[in-house]
C-alpha cells in the first residue's frame, strides 16, 4: 500500500500539471486576433481585407465593407486562391 501511495501522489501531480497546460493553450488559443481575408471571384484571388480583427471562434461572422459599400464575410487564408475557414468577431 506505501508503494501505490508512493506512486499515486507524483500521478496526480503530473496529470493537474497537465491539465492545467492544455486549459491555458485553449484559453490562448480562443483570443487569438488575426486579420480576414475575402475571396475576390473576379480575380480568383483571396485578399486581405484592411483594418480587419477576427477570432477563429466565436458565434457573430466576422464582416468587412469595401470602399463600394459591399459587405464580405471574412475567412482565414489558405494561400493566394483559397480562402479557409470562417472567421468571427472577437
Amino acid at each position: 500500500m506505501k508503494k501505490f501511495k508512493q506512486f499515486l501522489v507524483p500521478a496526480v501531480i503530473i496529470l493537474m500539471g497537465a491539465g492545467a497546460a492544455f486549459a491555458t493553450n485553449a484559453a490562448k488559443d480562443s483570443q487569438v486576433s488575426q486579420e480576414g481575408y475575402y475571396f475576390d471571384s473576379t480575380k480568383n484571388e483571396c485578399i486581405l481585407a484592411e483594418g480587419s480583427s477576427c477570432s477563429p471562434t466565436g458565434s457573430a461572422v466576422c464582416t468587412w465593407k469595401d470602399s463600394n459599400g459591399t459587405v464580405h464575410e471574412l475567412s482565414s487564408q489558405i494561400n493566394e486562391t483559397m480562402c479557409g475557414d470562417p472567421l468571427f468577431r472577437p
